[in-house]
């Protein structure tokens, strides 16, 4: 039996890095916040267990080189565990909670010259005890971040990170036994239903879905697709959107819009932060797993796990799209957002030809 608690979802103003370092002071400027809000959160009454920090809110938007800079990545990707995540640790210690967070240029020991964007939690002894890469983006990403997605490497990503099992290596969840089991959808993955799927199948109960960029947030596809992940796989959906940016001049820039929630497993918003904010917010509710596993178990119609008739939607994705191992034998090189856009132009001929969508004469 887990008790109730309170989970806590930062909006940080974020700072773009300049120097590799910066991220350690934005990580410090983070933890001085999230003990303010922790502290208010717990006068709810259930102690804080969970904090979760948005993608991009350690690093910033904008790092200052262009991708596929071998040199330039290398310089400025992080590790995890690392400089970032031992800052956190002491934070977990001290305040007696698991802390989720993002950074989206990690370097990793078994791929050479490719970095990834990781998701990453650490429990209130200071350890990491999860890490799960991006592994949906859309066509600029790479071209702008200089990160390489799992499927780019996939044969031997699933090998190296799954021992051959791709729900392992492509959907890991992080299964606890005092919180519950929680799984981080990364930004632009929650504009599709199949990673949020995935981790569900996996086992996650919270489903953590950080940060989305405008216009999304203002013509309400963030509400809508965190709602819907809520409702479609049973689950409490924390998402924790960016504040705004601290431009060169001192002056704000948003470009995400806020709008930070945290959803029940029936698609009700519990709490949202109401939009543009000057500075650092945050919002938090009490939450009970044990009642959404009873919810889980009960036998309604709106349990929708049971009713899945899964080999008739395996038919949908027999036909690749989007082609794996793009970047198996090298790294990508400068030019990356060219070729992204020429590759997702093929992917809509693609389509037409298949039948999928139908081209306009």
């Amino acid at each position: 039996m887990t008790q109730p608690y309170t989970v806590v979802a930062l909006s940080p103003v974020q700072k773009p890095i300049r120097e590799p370092e910066d991220a350690l002071e934005n990580t410090k400027r983070i933890i001085g916040f999230m003990k303010t809000a922790v502290g208010v959160a717990a006068t709810e009454g259930a102690p804080v267990k969970l904090v979760v920090i948005p993608e991009m809110a350690i690093q910033g938007m904008h790092m200052a080189f262009t991708a596929g800079n071998r040199e330039a990545e290398k310089k400025f990707a992080r590790t995890i565990p690392g400089p970032e995540t031992d800052e956190l640790g002491k934070a977990a210690r001290e305040l007696d909670t698991y802390i989720a967070g993002e950074l989206y240029l990690v370097a990793d020991d078994d791929f050479p010259d490719r970095y990834f964007n990781v998701a990453f939690m650490i429990n209130p002894q200071g350890e990491v005890i999860y890490r799960r890469a991006k592994a949906t983006s859309d066509g600029f990403e790479g071209g702008t971040l200089g990160t390489t997605n799992p499927h780019d490497v996939w044969d031997e990503w699933i090998q190296k990170k799954g021992d051959g099992r791709i729900m392992d290596a492509i959907y890991p969840v992080a299964k606890t036994a005092d919180i519950g089991n929680i799984g981080y959808i990364i930004c632009h993955e929650g504009a599709y239903p199949e990673i949020a799927r995935g981790l569900a199948m996996n086992g996650a109960e919270i489903l953590i879905r950080a940060t989305l960029i405008e216009p999304q947030t203002m013509n309400g596809m963030w509400e809508t697709q965190n709602k819907a992940h809520a409702m479609f796989n049973n689950a409490i959906v924390v998402a924790p959107n960016l504040g705004p940016e601290i431009g060169p001049d001192g002056v704000l820039n948003d470009l995400f819009g806020g709008k930070s929630m945290i959803v029940d497993h029936k698609g009700q918003i519990i709490v949202q932060q109401g939009g543009i904010t000057p500075g650092d917010t945050f919002v938090s509710t009490v939450i009970d797993i044990d009642a959404l596993r009873r919810a889980r178990q009960s036998n309604g119609v709106f349990n929708g796990f049971k009713d899945l008739r899964t080999e008739q939607y395996a038919a949908i994705y027999a036909e690749p799209i989007y082609p794996k191992n793009q970047y198996l034998n090298e790294p990508p090189a400068e030019g990356w957002l060219a070729r992204e856009r020429e590759l997702r132009a093929s992917n809509i001929k693609l389509l037409e030809q298949r039948g999928v969508f139908t081209p306009i004469d």
